[in-house]
C-alpha cells in the first residue's frame, strides 16, 4: 500500500504518514509502498501488540461476560486464563470447576493463591466501583504489570502498574460529540 493511500484512510498527509513510519523504521520502498503484513508485523513489534500477553479477567456481571465472550482478545493475543468472582453462584459451589468458553472461573478470594501461578501480566477489571480499588491493591501487590479498568471510578494506581479506564458514558458522550460536529459542519 502507498502512503497516499494510508494517508487518504486515515484522514492524513502522506507525508505525514511517511515521516510518522520512518520514526519506527524503514518499511516501504520509494515509489513502490509498504508491504502490508512486513507494515503490520513492525507496528505491533513497536507497539508491543506482537506477543502473547496473558491476561485475567475479574469480575463476572453482564460486562465481564460479555468480555469473556469477546473473540478479538484471542486474535490479538491477549489469552485469558481465568476469571476470578466474588458471587458463589457464578464459579460453583464447593470449589467445583467451573469454566466459561474454556476459561476457568475461581472464587476471587483465591486470586492470591491462585495468580502467581498463571504468568499473567494483566488484568480486565469489570467489578462495581466499590469493590475496585481494593482490587488493584492486591493485583499489584501480586505483581501486575497493566489493568485495563471498566470500573465507573477513578482509581489509585501504583507507579509499578500501568492502566487505562474505560468509561462506557464517557465515549458515547465523545460520539455525540462527533455526531453533532459532523452535522454541523454537512450546514
Amino acid at each position: 500500500i502507498k502512503s497516499t493511500a494510508l494517508g487518504r484512510r486515515l484522514g492524513l498527509s502522506d507525508s505525514q504518514i511517511r515521516r510518522d513510519l520512518a520514526l519506527c523504521g524503514e518499511f516501504g520502498k520509494r515509489g513502490v509502498g509498504y508491504n502490508v503484513a512486513g507494515l503490520v508485523g513492525a507496528l505491533r513489534k513497536a507497539l508491543g501488540t506482537d506477543g502473547q500477553w496473558n491476561t485475567v479477567l475479574i469480575g463476572l456481571g453482564n460486562l465481564g461476560n460479555a468480555l469473556v465472550r469477546y473473540r478479538g482478545f484471542q486474535q490479538q493475543g491477549f489469552v485469558l486464563r481465568a476469571i476470578f468472582e466474588a458471587e458463589a453462584a457464578k464459579f460453583g459451589a464447593n470449589l467445583t470447576d467451573t469454566h466459561i468458553n474454556g476459561v476457568p472461573v475461581y472464587d476471587v478470594q483465591r486470586l492470591e493463591e491462585l495468580l502467581p501461578g498463571l504468568n499473567v501480566q494483566m488484568a480486565i477489571l469489570a467489578v462495581p466501583a466499590s469493590a475496585a480499588q481494593g482490587l488493584v491493591n492486591r493485583l499489584a501487590d501480586l505483581g501486575i504489570s497493566g489493568i485495563l479498568n471498566f470500573a465507573p471510578v477513578s482509581l489509585s494506581i501504583p507507579d509499578s502498574v500501568q492502566s487505562v479506564d474505560v468509561d462506557l458514558a464517557v465515549e458515547l458522550q465523545r460520539l455525540a460529540f462527533a455526531v453533532v460536529n459532523a452535522a454541523q459542519s454537512d450546514i
